[in-house]
Parts: structure tokens; sequence; C-alpha cells
């Protein structure tokens, strides 16, 4: 995934709530076993529902750390030991959807602010990149994942 174009602008907004949404349909009108039960890789499209909300809650932290901190430092996140850790498939799945709501939620109502979109973090392997290019990728990154979820739920 190419990502050094990645820009925050109101398509990555709306992309952050439109996969909110859709992942919140999605869970509420299917059942557990079915979320269990469909494999996309090695993952249960469960635990793909989790690991998407999983690094919208860190990209969501680390957009807020950019806002209200000059220039911290963002440390690269292991999302293999996040996701043994979460134990995503045994986890609620309408909480996962409310919580992966409330962090998009988060991102698009911080970066909306006048200049919160340039303000500057530095990742641990990328170096210095901005609150806004983070909002963006978290967007791009849902919406890969999403985009993968709805072919084995389409809507009913």
């Amino acid at each position: 995934m190419k990502t050094d174009d990645l820009r925050y602008d109101e398509d990555a907004a709306f992309t952050l709530a439109d996969d909110a949404a859709t992942i919140s349909a999605l869970v509420r009108r299917t059942p557990d076993e079915r979320l269990r039960a469909v494999k996309i890789g090695d993952w249960t499209a469960k635990e793909v529902i989790g690991h998407i909300t999983d690094m919208a809650e860190v990209y969501a932290e680390r957009v807020r750390r950019c806002v209200a901190e000059d220039r911290p430092a963002l440390p690269n996140i292991d999302q293999d030991a996040v996701h043994a850790e979460r134990k995503n498939n045994d986890a609620d799945a309408m909480a996962l959807s409310k919580r992966l709501q409330a962090a998009h939620t988060a991102i698009v109502q911080m970066l909306q602010r006048a200049g919160t979109s340039e303000r500057i973090g530095v990742h641990s392997e990328r170096g210095p990149v901005t609150a806004g290019w983070l909002g963006a990728y978290q967007a791009r990154h849902s919406h890969e994942h999403v985009s993968e979820l709805q072919p084995h739920f389409p809507p009913r």
C-alpha cells in the first residue's frame, strides 16, 4: 500500500464515517456464529472487525496526541500482539462497532479544527507525520478491510 501521498480531506472524513456505519449495519444483521465462521485470510470476520476497531483507537490516540502535544513520539504498534491480547473473536460485536464509531468520530472531530491536520508527531518507523496523514491512513486502512468484509455480508 502506497501511503506517502495520503492527505486528509473531506473524502477521508466521509470514509471514516461510512466505514463505521457499514460495520454497525453488518454486526446488527449478522449472527455472531456467522461472524466467527467466515474467514478472511487467517482471521475470522469478527477478528477483522476487532482489528479495524483496535487500530482505529490507536490512530485516534495518535491524532489526539499530535493535536495536544508538540511533536509527540508515536511508537510502532505490533498488531499481532494486540490481536492476541484482545481476543476479539470472543468480544461482543456491537461493542466493537460502537468502539469503532467512537474512534472514527473522534478522528473526524479533531481534524475539523483549523490547523490540526498539520500538527506533527514523530513515528518510530516513518519519522515525522502529520495528524492529517494519520487520519487519512486510518481511513484507507479501515476501508481496505471493510471492502474485504462486504462481499461476505451483503445487505439483505
